[in-house]
């Protein structure tokens, strides 16, 4: 049985309060300015007019993708870590994100038209690319990194495999039709300008049907805190369920990434904040994971559309001026903390 304790309780609480503010607060600022009042009648669907049109037509679908991408990719990092052992591990650094570009960008190699910039078939076919590139960077690390028990070597091979990626999608932006290079590039970066409903609706349900998943096999990720041996005593198949978990999260990763592009280091961020407000069992740890990063894509969304106004920047660019430091500095503390062991 799944026991939440009650800090975690408050603590979502708070964090789901400061989730809507922020909501409310992009909603309503713009070119046009929308009081809270306002915002709150378009979305229950009282007022017709042009705010509504405005609100819910165009900042809305803009605001529940950022949300959805970043708690999808918190989820992702959150899982990852559990399962490999290492805090340090996130669907960005382990080459997941990376992978998934490359496998949406020879998606749009396949299926763009350069004579009209447009798809030759639907967007909705896009994550199983997604996926399973995603699956295929976590499954190479794998291969390489065997039996080992050194955390540190993963996280080492993780990074190789991230740059193979990452030359793999350089090489087909240059090779692909001029017509979205500039875009892939935009892209790549991680961005959710332009977001409509069909990507909202999309990334809502590739979250929900994950994090259901994922729910679902909270034991089994409670049981991965320990050693593969100890794990094998108390009855779980360790292989099984770590292959189960890790799909779940190349999962998350390929619809963030599909929606989102390739925004970095949310799924490092959230789950260490998550773990510094409660205790490492996932029945605490996910909730708060899911909605510090949701709010983390939507302060770099807000960020992105205000800080250089009338340029519209990648949300990436913000996420990983955060993430890249922060990344260092536990790379850091992880070092003096081993030395002094």
């Amino acid at each position: 049985m799944v026991n939440i304790s009650k800090r975690t309780i408050k603590i979502s609480g708070i964090l789901l309060i400061i989730t809507l503010l922020i909501m409310t607060l992009s909603l309503g600022i713009g070119e046009v300015m929308v009081t809270p009042l306002d915002v709150f009648k378009s979305i229950i669907g009282i007022d017709t007019g042009f705010s509504s049109i405005l609100v819910m037509n165009i900042r809305l679908p803009r605001v529940l993708v950022a949300f959805f991408v970043g708690a999808s990719l918190a989820l992702s990092g959150a899982i990852l870590q559990g399962v490999v052992k290492n805090n340090l591990a996130s669907p960005n650094i382990l080459g997941i994100v990376d992978g998934g570009a490359v496998g949406a960008l020879v998606f749009l190699t396949i299926f763009i038209d350069p004579k009209n910039n447009s798809l030759t078939t639907s967007i909705l076919y896009m994550p199983l690319f997604t996926f399973a590139f995603s699956f295929l960077a976590l499954m190479f690390i794998f291969f390489i990194y065997g039996k080992s028990a050194s955390t540190n070597k993963l996280i080492i091979i993780g990074i190789g495999v991230s740059a193979i990626f990452k030359a793999l999608t350089n090489i087909l932006i240059i090779n692909g039709p001029v017509i979205f290079i500039k875009e892939a590039t935009t892209w790549i970066t991680g961005t959710i300008y332009g977001a409509n409903w069909t990507h909202a609706m999309l990334i809502a349900v590739i979250f929900f049907v994950f994090t259901i998943m994922a729910l679902i096999f909270i034991k089994e990720l409670n049981l991965h805190q320990l050693e593969d041996e100890v794990v094998t005593v108390l009855g779980s198949n360790v292989h099984k369920s770590r292959f189960i978990l890790l799909c779940i999260s190349a999962a998350l990763t390929a619809g963030a990434v599909t929606i989102g592009g390739g925004i970095s280091f949310v799924g490092l961020i959230a789950p260490h904040i998550a773990r510094k407000l409660v205790d490492s069992k996932f029945e605490n740890l996910i909730p708060l994971s899911i909605l510090i990063g949701g709010i983390i894509t939507l302060l770099a969304d807000f960020a992105s559309k205000w800080l250089f106004y009338p340029q519209d920047l990648p949300i990436g660019i913000f996420t990983a001026s955060i993430g890249a430091p922060y990344f260092i500095y536990l790379l850091i503390k992880n070092r003096k903390y081993s030395k002094g062991r």
